[in-house]
């Protein structure tokens, strides 16, 4: 795991700017950093030593004329690497950027679909003069990057980005509008700064003579699904029991992150079934005397997987108030909730535990269908008769259909309508309009041959809902110099999950259906009938409601700095702060991170020194 820089074009290749922008990105790699430039193009990479914990695994790495810096985890590497030795490569190294490396040499990017893993990469190609930035399946490692006359730049974080003098700080004010009023994140490639884009999922940028083209390079595909119910129950779980085995490979300590519910509760089980001492540690968020705490959940797991250590990680609200500033540089850009607080803390207490590798469930809703709205989607691609019977075995998801509905016809000027209705009453009127003119509006070709299910689903996981909780996943473990992994982000698994009829993901009012028979007999059941959805979740309202941290969005909001900004309804906040109830948690959460976010972004700080080159 490291963290990667670096520009071509433009002015000749700085190598102080390079080894500045190594330096800004310490946290994702205080084991060892390096730099290599040449006429045309400078790279710059830190490294968090994972697998082949030797400095000869150190980045960037050369192949001939071949430059590679590299971030993330190539799972597979070893089955790769047998396979290139037998076609007569040699290797200096135990480690997987390495075998990056001959696989693009040997295939180009012909390597991509070959690769098991998550990563953000940069290789140099001297022979062709051309650089490639290159996203996983997912993104689940970001790559940040702007171009302005030819240069262009581009980093893990913004931090590192924006010490270059041609890269502006801009904000993107639509997007910002959008997440103040109603909590809507820019799907990439769009960020909150108006000149930086985030690669998207399973994306190639190609930059060659000052000019670059983007390209996807995957989509899920159909794949054959067993007709039988139990046998794709069956294929699913020794699919999964493979990604949890690929990503247990590690030359430090493993542990996982459980949250209680179905998805990371599974991961933790199966993963137990293939033993090891990974099964040492296990981290999940408490919350005491809070109705929603998920800690009964997450310790019966613990106890049945046999856990060794159990940690019960449990922030305050006084621990909010001393980390908010560091927890929103950290962030670099705005956020949902302060459930990844909660996900923040637990990577914070990996680091102290010595446990620097974590597995995790994220995925399972967007692949399975995890989320309320799904299951409207589910019964629209169920056929009518189908339909029918859902509806009467659980007439409550005729509200989801409703909304399943309401948003593929609906027209726009109706959505807008709602979205200024429901926007919070912490935004000015001018940020509400702005942003219910701000709609999100994804529909890909590639999205067209799927059922409504799928195209949801589609939209969720390449567009909205986990491009935003991977960037959280990634700035909180990075912040910590942890690694975090995730089982059902395999595209394997994903395209058996897009390939499922919608019955075996919802049936009878049960959400992720073929997810929680993966677990049967293996994760306690009270866990497979839970159908609330938390997930680390923190008693959000009673800790703004609190004294000292309302004390601490007062100051912040009604301050001349943030009145004079024209984004926030100030006479709301300071009555509801007279009156001691927030009308809308949710959206004084986004007015006090938007606040702090706009004083904060991008200031690159480094309490202590890189290791020497």
């Amino acid at each position: 795991m490291c963290g990667i820089a670096g520009f071509a074009g433009g002015s000749p290749p700085d190598e102080t700017l390079l080894e500045r922008m190594a330096e800004t990105m310490w946290k994702r790699g205080p084991d060892g950093h390096g730099i290599w430039s040449d006429a045309t193009i400078g790279l710059a990479a830190t490294r968090l030593m994972v697998i082949d914990l030797h400095e000869r695994s150190n980045q960037p790495l050369h192949l001939g004329p071949l430059h590679l810096v590299f971030n993330g985890e190539l799972y597979n590497y070893k089955e790769l690497r047998e396979e290139l030795r037998g076609l007569g490569h040699s290797f200096a190294t135990e480690g997987d950027a390495e075998v990056l490396l001959h696989g693009w040499r040997e295939w180009g990017e012909g390597a991509l679909d070959r690769a098991n893993g998550m990563f953000g990469f940069a290789l140099w190609d001297d022979a062709e003069q051309t650089l490639v930035l290159a996203s996983d399946p997912f993104a689940e490692k970001p790559v940040y990057y702007a171009e302005r006359a030819g240069r262009l730049v581009f980093a893990s974080e913004v931090k590192a980005l924006a010490l270059d003098d041609t890269v502006e700080l801009t904000v993107d004010d639509p997007a910002l509008g959008a997440y103040i009023a109603r909590g809507v994140m820019p799907e990439p490639p769009r960020t909150f700064f108006a000149g930086i884009r985030r690669l998207p999922p399973a994306h190639v940028l190609r930059w060659r003579e000052g000019s670059s083209q983007i390209e996807c390079y995957w989509r899920p595909q159909r794949v054959e699904v067993p007709a039988e119910y139990h046998d794709a129950v069956a294929q699913l779980r020794e699919l999964l029991l493979d990604s949890i085995r690929l990503r247990l490979r590690s030359d430090v300590p493993v542990g996982t992150s459980l949250s209680g519910g179905v998805d990371s509760s599974t991961i933790v089980m199966l993963s137990a079934a293939l033993a090891g001492d990974h099964r040492r540690h296990a981290f999940t968020a408490r919350f005491p005397g809070y109705p929603r705490d998920e800690w009964r959940y997450a310790d019966e797991v613990a106890r049945q997987a046999e856990v060794v250590e159990h940690h019960a990680v449990e922030p305050t609200t006084a621990d909010l108030i001393s980390d908010l500033e560091e927890f929103v540089i950290d962030q670099e850009e705005p956020l949902g909730s302060l459930s990844v607080y909660a996900q923040w803390r637990v990577m914070a207490a990996a680091k102290e535990a010595g446990v620097v590798v974590l597995l995790d469930g994220q995925g399972g809703d967007e692949l399975f269908g995890g989320y309320p709205i799904a299951a409207g989607f589910a019964i629209r691609s169920a056929g009518a008769r189908r339909a029918l019977r859902e509806l009467a075995g659980a007439p409550r998801q005729a509200a989801a259909l409703g909304r399943a509905l309401a948003m593929e016809t609906l027209p726009t000027t109706a959505k807008q309508a709602y979205w200024r209705r429901s926007a919070t009453p912490y935004a000015s009127q001018a940020v509400v309009h702005a942003g219910a003119a701000n709609g999100q509006a994804l529909h890909a070709e590639w999205l067209g041959r799927f059922d409504p299910l799928r195209r949801e689903l589609g939209v969720e996981a390449f567009a909205t809902s986990l491009p935003e909780l991977l960037r959280y996943a990634d700035r909180s473990s990075m912040a910590w110099s942890r690694e975090l992994r995730l089982p059902l982000l395999d595209r394997r698994i994903a395209e058996f999950a897009f390939s499922f009829p919608p019955e075996f993901l919802y049936s009878d009012g049960v959400s992720k259906r073929i997810l929680r028979d993966v677990g049967r007999g293996l994760v306690p059941d009270a866990i497979l009938a839970r159908r609330d959805k938390v997930g680390y979740e923190p008693p959000q309202e009673n800790w703004l409601a609190d004294p000292q941290v309302a004390a601490k969005v007062g100051e912040v909001l009604l301050d001349p700095k943030a009145r004079s900004r024209g984004l926030f309804d100030t006479g709301a906040i300071e009555a509801d702060a007279t009156a001691g109830r927030w009308r809308d948690p949710k959206g004084v959460w986004r007015a006090l991170n938007a606040e702090l976010w706009l004083r904060l972004s991008a200031r690159p700080r480094r309490p202590e020194p890189l290791p020497a080159r």
